[in-house]
């Protein structure tokens, strides 16, 4: 329950980041900076041993399968992240705070109840309906954003974010043993920022080119291959948990 908990309040905090970037922005930017270097300045200082850097205990195998379909899936992050409140602002729909609220209400049910049915269940259950649940949102904000869409949007990407990432990360340490859990850990926190990184600067670029409704309607491609690798590759590897479910 503890890595639940955790688990929900860390993306929670990635989703209202956004808010508290604005809020930041609307006059205590400045005290907050100086506020954050102090607090750096007082933290102690921790002696870490050195060790020769090694490949292979930075890349665990075992955790890529999950690791690249959460990767894929990350498109759909960095580009509502980036721009979803630049996209409400133009297109006269309800603030981006509201959409950031919503996600983040929505991911906190889905952690609260459905946390311990990949356990139960397999990650197959998320990787299908996370990835249909993000794809449906982001053709709402491409071909009929309204109020009633932009909310629905919000609700079903809280749903996407607050089902896939756990179910993922879940599956990418599952079969790693104390020595390394860390390394798989850290392997699928890579890519899933990689993906994160990604998603935003291909989804700026589109924009420039071709316009919000064409960028958000091609990233939500993302959810297609997500699904597609994870079919093809991840389900078979060990670290699924449908894999072993099914074989009982």
């Amino acid at each position: 329950m503890a890595g639940i908990c955790a688990a929900a309040f860390s993306l929670v905090a990635v989703i209202i980041r956004p808010f508290v970037g604005w809020w930041l922005d609307n006059g205590v930017r400045r005290a907050a900076l100086v506020a954050g270097l102090v607090l750096m300045g007082l933290a102690p200082r921790v002696d870490v041993p050195k060790r020769k850097l090694d490949l292979r205990t930075i890349i665990n195998r075992d955790s890529l399968p999950a690791t690249v379909t959460m990767l894929i899936f990350m498109f759909t992050f960095g580009a509502l992240e980036n721009f979803v409140a630049i996209f409400a602002s133009e297109a006269s729909l309800p603030s981006g705070s509201l959409y950031f609220i919503v996600m983040s209400a929505m991911l906190l049910l889905v952690r609260v109840t459905l946390g311990k049915l990949v356990d139960q269940r397999g990650e197959a259950l998320f990787v299908y309906t996370c990835n249909a649940a993000m794809l449906v949102a982001l053709l709402l904000l491409a071909l009929v954003p309204n109020t009633v869409t932009h909310v629905l949007s919000a609700v079903l990407a809280g749903y996407a974010f607050g089902g896939l990432e756990p179910s993922m990360q879940s599956m990418a340490v599952h079969t790693s043993t104390e020595k390394t859990r860390g390394s798989a850990n850290s392997t699928f926190l890579r890519g899933y920022d990689i993906g994160y990184g990604l998603g935003g600067g291909i989804a700026g670029s589109l924009i420039t080119g071709a316009g919000y409704p064409a960028m958000w309607a091609t990233v939500s491609l993302a959810c297609v291959a997500s699904v597609l690798v994870y079919v093809a590759w991840a389900r078979h590897s060990d670290t699924s948990f449908s894999k072993r479910l099914a074989n009982r």
